[in-house]
């Protein structure tokens, strides 16, 4: 069976069925840490907030769900995958360092645009990082995990066609969602052209980094570009 003719569905070698239990893992400190420190201040990531407005519908423990979801995914793809029941820790501590590595290109690229170097509000450093990892955990559920995998199993598995131009498609579609869902209606800001433009390139980068090593590294990847920018008061993405 050629890759283009492969199941969207399908366990493959590379991307998210390679590492779901070591990504697991690597994931939990980083929910972990927007959990706590979300506790103490209202603001949400909006992909959060619009997982958990679908979630209250099973009323209060719906605000625990989204976290929840990222578990309930990824074992279900371990599962799937039918690797073993074993954490290779040395697997889990590549993905720090895979994440900051994968970072460096969206740093260098925010640096090179003058337009997004705009402080980043009155928040705490602590609430700041803490919005920039949740940014990282719950956007790539969503615009990546989520709507990729959908329009995937849609193109390739419904309408039958080549797994390589619907992966394509998906890429530029979830960047596009990915860059609009940061401005008004459904996010705060004001539209921007310049933010909307690096913000879909962005999205492009983080797309293709989830297709090829996955989740964890995509969610790592994200949360590490936008802790940096916290460090420096620079907005993220």
């Amino acid at each position: 069976m050629s890759r283009t003719e492969q199941s969207a569905t399908e366990p493959n070698s590379r991307g998210l069925l390679a590492r779901p239990l070591e990504a697991l893992v690597f994931l939990l400190p980083l929910m972990g840490f927007y959990e706590v420190a979300s506790l103490a201040n209202r603001d949400r990531v909006i992909a959060f907030d619009l997982l958990r407005g679908v979630f209250e519908l099973f009323g209060p423990v719906g605000v625990w769900l989204p976290g929840l979801l990222v578990v309930v995914i990824l074992l279900a793809t371990h599962l799937a995958s039918r690797q073993v029941w074993k954490v290779r820790w040395g697997r889990v501590g590549w993905m720090y360092v895979e994440a900051a590595a994968l970072a460096t290109p969206l740093l260098l690229f925010n640096w090179a645009v003058p337009q997004l170097t705009a402080g980043g509000g009155s928040s705490s450093l602590i609430d700041t990082i803490a919005m920039g990892i949740g940014a990282g955990v719950y956007e790539e559920l969503v615009f990546r995990l989520i709507l990729i995998s959908v329009i995937v199993m849609i193109g390739v598995d419904l309408f039958h066609f080549g797994r390589a131009k619907v992966a394509l498609a998906a890429i530029l579609l979830s960047a596009l969602v990915f860059a609009a869902h940061h401005h008004q209606p459904v996010g705060m800001e004001p539209f921007d052209a310049m933010r909307f433009f690096f913000r879909t390139i962005a999205g492009i980068y983080l797309a293709v980094v989830f297709w090829y090593r996955g989740y964890g590294p995509a969610a790592g990847c994200h949360a590490a570009y936008n802790t940096v920018l916290a460090l420096f008061g620079v907005v993220g993405a």
